[in-house]
């Protein structure tokens, strides 16, 4: 509170005659009381021993970004938290404790987060199919399956599950360690419940049925997009080969690119809540792998 505003509550006590003043309950004391007490003490402030915080809000243009707190360990040093609308981060000697608020956020601002404690790592949080919410989908370019907990030098500590009740309104968190998350570009890519009709990041492309209630391989294209019309469902296209052990490959088609009606599926998946993509084995005339191309999800 400023001098100005101080001065003005004591005057407006000030103008009250002797015999009118009604004691430590008038309004007006009572009003600066409140005042006195809830000015910051300085003093007090320089002998805590805990850690400065410093605190920062973004302009008015980018209000919609939320605030930003960094939390310093008390003089000259790497900042040891930082936190934003999307993501609070926390660091521990070498672990850093990484609380998602917000899985729907703009993926820049996780991002930014690590950059502000001098990480190179990409965080990214997209829709996957049922079951697989809030768990690690990939790190770097292939999947998350260690045996020790170590993927490319990172340590990564399984993501925390909501507490039973809270359904999804609790902070999705995962630890990571070790040198490598210091030292070079890490990529972790976690996922989330989709929205209606948005594209599953952890499709995995093979031969059969995922789930086999589908009971679209081995049928023509044309039955396989009849059974899928009556369910309200479209479909995307793959072609490639995958043996039942998993092995094989796959790639995207151009866009608009259709197979004939009397082909085979070899492979169906879910793509979405409302798509299936089907595998079609190529043929000799069919567009072969084109790197340009986006991937299917």
């Amino acid at each position: 509170m400023t001098t100005s505003r101080m001065d003005e509550l004591v005057a407006g006590l000030a103008r009250a005659h002797d015999d009118r003043i009604a004691g430590p309950d008038a309004p007006g004391a009572q009003a600066l009381l409140a005042a006195i007490t809830a000015e910051p003490r300085g003093t007090a402030r320089r002998r805590r021993r805990f850690g400065r915080f410093t605190v920062g809000v973004v302009a008015a243009t980018t209000v919609a970004a939320g605030a930003f707190v960094a939390l310093d360990a008390g003089g000259p040093g790497p900042v040891r938290g930082y936190a934003n609308a999307a993501v609070d981060i926390r660091r521990t000697d070498d672990t850093y404790k990484v609380h998602v608020k917000n899985v729907y956020a703009d993926q820049r601002q996780f991002r930014e987060a690590f950059a502000r404690l001098g990480l190179d790592v990409t965080l990214s949080i997209l829709p996957v199919s049922p079951g697989r919410e809030r768990k690690i989908i990939r790190v770097g370019g292939g999947p998350h399956t260690p045996t020790d907990g170590v993927t490319g030098g990172v340590r990564i500590a399984t993501v925390l599950d909501c507490p039973p009740g809270r359904g999804t309104a609790c902070p999705l968190t995962v630890e990571l360690s070790g040198e490598a998350v210091r030292r070079q570009a890490t990529e972790i890519v976690i996922g989330r419940t989709a929205r209606p009709g948005e594209i599953y990041h952890d499709q995995n492309p093979g031969a059969g049925d995922n789930p086999p209630s589908l009971r679209l391989t081995g049928r023509t294209v044309a039955e396989a997009l009849a059974r899928l019309r009556a369910r309200n469902m479209t479909a995307a296209y793959l072609l490639g080969r995958f043996n039942q052990d998993g092995s094989g490959s796959s790639y995207t088609p151009p866009s608009g690119w259709r197979p004939e009606g009397d082909r085979r599926v070899a492979g169906a998946w879910m793509r979405s809540s409302d798509s299936v993509t089907l595998l079609v084995v190529p043929r000799k005339n069919d567009p072969g792998p084109d790197p340009s191309r986006p991937a299917p999800f």
